[in-house]
């Protein structure tokens, strides 16, 4: 009897690999970051870093200071971006270990230029511009005045100077036209006022597959360089693969008649005889409730319904149309294993929600397993 969770992420590091490759193909000759934040939307932050280095990523991209320090404690000495906020108690921990920070405000800049001037170091410094994002960094048209007191400031480098856009990922690209062109005007008044940048970079996923022009130095390659699209409307430009497959065993296979209430809150009622299989994942471990009555997993080469209510621990499926299915049997809950697919992007809609929730909530507690 096996003693190890027959649930199990399998994550193939080439494809990590072969995304990289595709992505610093079309874009080049900008550099590629690799954007593995929130444990590299749940694929694991160092192996997955590992893999898009050796496969030609330039930079790493961390959301925390937590992340960005632990990829310096494994040994990872290539640039890193903090592209999250900072409290400017952080500044001593990241200018000692050679961090480049996003900044948005100037008590941020001044804290790093402090710490960096303390340590006998040079803080390296990405000015983040909003350009209608809403969120964090300059308002855009504040910048261009600001920008000269950033640039005096001692012990800094002005590394990079970004933008994010909000809506890169959409087919309508009014939105972000709007934000590329008063980015462009921020990048023309730095040159005019004699300040320079190492790197200009505003290129997100949506924009590298739909936006060229934003490409710049630098582009951040964040969900697709795990091989989903940012989101349905977005247009497949660069050919991907998936990387991670979540998978599992029957567990148990039971008879039940008609009539017969299944799981939490009697949602469904047989109206047949009816095969059903349970699957050992649940919300528990990432696998969301919203799946209940509306999911689907693929045993035997078919779709097997999930029905009834998603548990902590266990996911009831109709096995009624498939045939011979047993306790054993391999389960897809998506991606791709042999000759069966089920793409993240439908488990996705199923969930009324992007696929980069669907990856970043498979929790803990579910093993990864590297495949190369």
């Amino acid at each position: 009897m096996s003693n190890q969770r027959p649930t199990i992420a399998s994550i193939s590091l080439a494809a990590v690999r072969h995304n990289i490759q595709a992505i610093a193909k079309a874009v080049g000759p900008a550099a590629v970051m690799a954007v593995v934040k929130a444990d590299a939307y749940g694929h694991g932050m160092i192996p997955v870093a590992r893999a898009a280095l050796s496969a030609g990523a330039a930079w790493l991209g961390v959301a925390t200071v937590d992340e960005a320090l632990a990829l310096r404690d494994e040994g990872f000495t290539c640039p890193i971006l903090l592209l999250g906020p900072s409290f400017p108690d952080d500044a001593p921990h990241l200018a000692s270990r050679d961090i480049s920070v996003a900044v948005g405000s100037l008590d941020v800049a001044r804290s790093l230029s402090a710490a960096a001037e303390k340590a006998g170091r040079t803080a390296r410094l990405h000015i983040k511009a909003d350009t209608g994002m809403g969120r964090f960094g300059f308002w855009w048209e504040d910048l261009i005045t600001m920008l000269p007191m950033l640039a005096a400031l001692p012990a800094v480098r002005l590394e990079g100077c970004f933008t994010h856009f909000a809506a890169s990922d959409a087919a309508d690209e009014t939105y972000t036209k709007l934000q590329l062109s008063r980015f462009r005007l921020l990048v023309s008044a730095a040159v005019e006022k004699g300040i320079h940048f190492d790197l200009i970079h505003s290129a997100n996923s949506g924009a590298i597959l739909q936006h060229p022009q934003t490409w710049y130095d630098l582009v951040r390659a964040g969900v697709m360089m795990y091989g989903m699209m940012p989101d349905p409307e977005t247009r497949p430009s660069i050919s991907l693969e998936p990387v991670m497959t979540l998978a599992t065993r029957l567990i148990e296979v039971r008879q039940h008649p008609p009539g017969r209430c299944l799981s939490y809150g009697c949602t469904f009622r047989t109206d047949r005889p009816s095969d059903i299989g349970i699957i050992p994942i649940g919300y528990g471990d990432g696998y969301s409730r919203r799946m209940s009555n509306r999911g689907a997993v693929i045993i035997r080469g078919r779709r097997a319904p999930v029905v009834g209510r998603v548990c902590m621990d266990q996911v009831l499926v109709d096995l009624t149309d498939i045939p011979g299915a047993c306790v054993g049997d391999p389960v897809l809950l998506w991606g791709k294993r042999g000759q069966d697919c089920l793409p993240v992007e439908e488990v996705a809609r199923w969930m009324e929600t992007i696929t980069y929730e669907v990856t970043c909530a498979l929790g803990r507690r579910v093993p990864r397993k590297y495949e190369d």
